[in-house]
This record gives C-alpha cells, structure tokens and sequence, in this order.
C-alpha cells in the first residue's frame, strides 16, 4: 500500500486529540513520535516513588529523554550525610518533596542511602539526556543552607544539559535558596522569561538582614544579567521582606513587554513603594501585559487597611502612560479610589487594550457602568467580579462591547435566599445546583432576549467557586446564539473535554486561577 506523504498525517493528527494521540504508538512511525513528544514533552519531579524512578531511568535514555521540552524539579538536599531515621514531624514530612514513599528506617535499610539522595542521583544521571529542555522550573522551598557536592552537581548537570536552550527560567523558593542557585554561575543566553516565586524560609523562625542583602546582592544582579532580551518578568513575593530596596536595584529591561507582580502590598512595601512605582514608570510605555495583584487576602471588611494600596494604585497610574498595553490585570483595592486608579490606566490605553481581568472586588452595578461606559468598543476578553445577576449587565455589554469574544463573572448573589455553606453542602451531596426565585427570574429574563449581533463565543459564570447550573448556562446560551464554548473549555459540553493536554506555562498566562 503506498504510504501518504508526512504532511497528510501530520494534518490528520491535527483534528485528533492529545489524549488519543498518546495511544496511537503503532499506528506508523510519524504517530510513534508525536505520541513520544506529547507523552514526554512535560515532566514534573516533585514527588518521588517508584514510579518516578521508573521515569528517571527511561529519560536517561537519549531517545527518550531529547523529547522533555518543560521539566520541574524539586530535589531536596537538606539531609544528605544525616542519620537515615525517617522524618519525625508532620511538618518535616510536608516539606521533603522529593522522597521514596515506602522507604523504611529498620535494620536492613541502615546502610542504604536515603531515599532523596537515591532519587537525587537518578535525576543527576538523567539530566545529560533531555538537553532540548526550553523552560525548567527548580522548586527549593525546602531547601536549607547546603554545602555538599550533591547540589552543585545537580545544577551544573542541568545547565550543562540544557542550559544554553532555555527560553523561560523559574525559581520557587526562598532567598538562601536562590543565593545556591545563582552562585552555581549558569550560562543562560537565550532566556527571555523568568518566573519568581519568593517565600519565607521554611527552616527559619526569623526574617534576617542576610536576607534582604540576598535580595539587593544576589537576586537584583542576577535579574539585571538578563536586561538586553528579557521580555517577560513575574515575580510572586509570598513573604515578609520588605521589597523596597530590592525594585529600587532593578534596572532598565527595554525588551520588557510583560510585567507580572503579586504579593501583599502592606507586607512587602512597608517603607517605600515609590520603587515599585518607579520600576512601572521606566516601562510603562513598552509594556503590553501587566498584572498587579497587590493582596494576598483581601480585607474587604477593614478595608481602611488598603487605604496605602488605594491611594498607590491612583498615584501610580495618574503618572504612567501604556500606550501599548493589550493586556490588564489588577485588584484595584476595595476603596474608590483604586478603583479610579483601575479606570485611568484603561482610559490612557483605549487605543490598545483588549483585555481586561478585575480580581477580587465584587462591582455593584454604579461601578460595572462607569467601567462599561469606558472600555473600547473593541474589548475582546473582559473577567469581572459582580455583587448580582442581573440582566441589564448583558444588554449593557453587548451594546457596548459588541467585538466581545470572551466573558468570566464571578457572581457574588445569585443564591441569595439561602446561606453559602448550606448551598456549597448541598452541591457537594446532591451534585446539582438549587435555583432560587431571583436565579429563576435572571432565567425567565434572559430567555426574553436575543443578542444576534454580539460575537461572544465564549462564556463562564462561577459563584462561590463553583459553575452555575447548566440550566443558567443553556440559558444564556440559547440568548447568545454565537456562544460554543462555556467555560474556557472549547466546548458546551464540558463534560465531554479532554484535560490531560499540556499546558506551556508562561509568564504571559495572566489569568493564573478562579479566584
């Protein structure tokens, strides 16, 4: 039988799932290795068992291991050359991702090595065969103050392996721990992405000045290293350092055109957030993406606490022009005056913004008018937090948003007649979702109204976390007939979607959860 041309497969394959995919190995070799590629494309080592070391021995081989492209690693040397007792606390235990489930402590396991150092040392040996690795995370959150050979020779392994062909870099961890990372010296000239996340020091009680030198020392430099291509910085700062200091060393990224920052504003800018503000002036004028969710929690019912965040949120933004930003997301605090900080940044970028994500605070209807009345016709995307369902919010949008593709609210009251964790019980017992007479009003409404002209095509509505009813859904549906896709999900239907694919992380994924 004469065999058709690769392009023909290739076509072919581009209508099949990845899930069917993986499993179509014998169909010829082009099949063979697609489905190698989607099987090994992504591997994240945080938890070892044997499994995983059935893992690391087939990545060691080169056929096999030249497939990795996104590989996370979290290796845990803190207790190389201790007693090989198990760990004695609960918290010990949660901390020490990357060992041997199983592994015993009596007399016949005394002399064997421990089960992180075994593990270790099969990832050591493994590394010199994934060497087409582009994005490589490193988890150190357990890390503690190392000396030993076997960290050195796990880092110098990886950026020898792979080290010249990474595009995006991650580090989670704490200060020490990117101190290890970074005095390792890595060769790294094509990142153009990197992704932070700083914690506390799991393995110490108190924050340290040596900390906050790390920051201005180590970590600083290290990012500035990267300023004639990086293009996309995130930093997420869970910690009680003051960060100040540490915006105040960062220098000019001219290729920057992504900024992602989350922390808590009153922790980490307890001193001078005129840094941070500085760090968006000097690039406000390049960037096209830019998150800034400045709460950890939001204190919407001492909300006086944000009045420092409110007032840097309109400052910042009365001062900075984007004139080439597509994409915003931010929590404008819960006071009015971030929320008019929210809407000068968009009526500064009317020309170019597309996107828009508001987190956290739920907008009554005066505050959904005045930012409908504001965004550019053209929006594409808009995610919204709303005290209500009510249908005047649709009429409103699609008049005014008409080019809208994607839609996501976050409804505070569509269950008002009964309490939350009533509701939230019997979701989780009867497995559906309980109507009241103003859901049902917002229904019968909905299906009075026809929007032939809105091009949205997709839509997602969540109330304290969970999907609404499909009933609401087909409602909306039925009104919005070019509606096909709920949820983000590519279908209406989602029961019905795959949700193995791989994901690319990237620090231009600004919509990082339901929240």
């Amino acid at each position: 039988m004469k065999e058709l041309p690769s392009e023909i497969w290739l076509h072919i394959a581009s209508f099949i799932p990845d899930a069917t995919l993986k499993r179509l190995t014998g169909v010829n070799l082009l099949f063979y290795n697609i489905s190698m590629d989607l099987r090994y494309k992504s591997i994240v080592l945080q938890r070892l068992d044997s499994r995983t070391m059935m893992l690391l021995k087939r990545l060691s081989d080169p056929a096999v291991g030249k497939r990795v492209r996104l590989l996370t690693a979290s290796p845990d040397f803190r207790f190389y050359g201790a007693v090989h007792a198990p760990p004695s606390s609960s918290f010990r235990h949660f901390l020490h991702p990357f060992r041997l489930l199983g592994y015993g402590s009596g007399p016949n396991n005394s002399n064997k090595p421990r089960p992180e150092e075994e593990g270790t040392r099969a990832l050591i040996i493994a590394l010199p065969a994934m060497p087409n690795v582009t994005t490589f995370t490193i988890d150190s959150h357990s890390w503690g103050q190392h000396s030993g050979t076997r960290i050195q020779d796990f880092l110098n392994t990886a950026w020898a392996s792979f080290g010249s062909n990474l595009r995006k870099l991650s580090l989670r961890g704490h200060a020490a721990s990117f101190r290890t990372i970074i005095g390792s010296t890595p060769s790294l000239p094509q990142v153009e992405e990197l992704f932070f996340e700083l914690t506390d020091n799991p393995t110490s009680s108190v924050m340290s000045t040596e900390d906050d030198r790390i920051l201005i020392n180590v970590f600083a430099p290290f990012i500035n290293s990267f300023s004639p291509k990086l293009q996309a910085l995130t930093i997420w700062a869970w910690t009680s350092l003051d960060l100040s200091a540490f915006f105040r060393c960062l220098g000019q990224f001219p290729l920057l055109t992504c900024f992602n920052f989350q922390t808590s504003f009153l922790r980490t800018f307890k001193h001078d957030p005129s840094s941070l503000s500085h760090f968006i002036q000097q690039h406000c004028a390049q960037l096209e993406i830019l998150v800034l969710k400045l709460n950890q929690n939001p204190v919407l019912h001492t909300i006086q606490m944000e009045q420092p965040l409110s007032e840097w949120i309109y400052n910042t933004f009365q001062e900075s022009h984007f004139s080439h930003l597509l994409e915003l997301q931010l929590y404008p605090s819960a006071l009015p005056r971030g929320f008019d900080g929210l809407l000068t940044c968009i009526q500064s970028s009317a020309k170019t913004i597309h996107t828009l994500v508001v987190r956290d605070r739920y907008l009554d209807a005066q505050d959904v008018s005045r930012l409908i009345d504001i965004l550019p016709s053209n929006t594409k995307s808009l995610r919204l937090n709303v005290l209500e369902m009510d249908i005047h919010l649709y009429d409103s949008l699609s008049t005014r948003l008409p080019e809208l593709r994607s839609l996501s609210l976050y409804i505070s009251k569509v269950l008002p007649d009964l309490p939350v964790t009533i509701i939230l019980d019997l979701l989780r017992k009867l497995g559906i979702l309980l109507t009241s007479d103003t859901l049902q009003t917002f229904i019968s409404n909905i299906n009075t109204r026809k929007y032939i002209d809105w091009k949205l095509r997709d839509i997602g509505v969540w109330q304290s976390g969970y999907n609404v009813s499909h009933d609401l859904m087909s409602a909306l549906r039925n009104s919005i007939p070019s509606v096909v896709s709920f949820w983000g999900l590519g279908n209406i239907e989602p029961d019905l979607m795959p949700y193995d694919s791989v994901i690319d992380w990237s620090t231009r994924n600004i919509d990082d959860g339901i929240q």
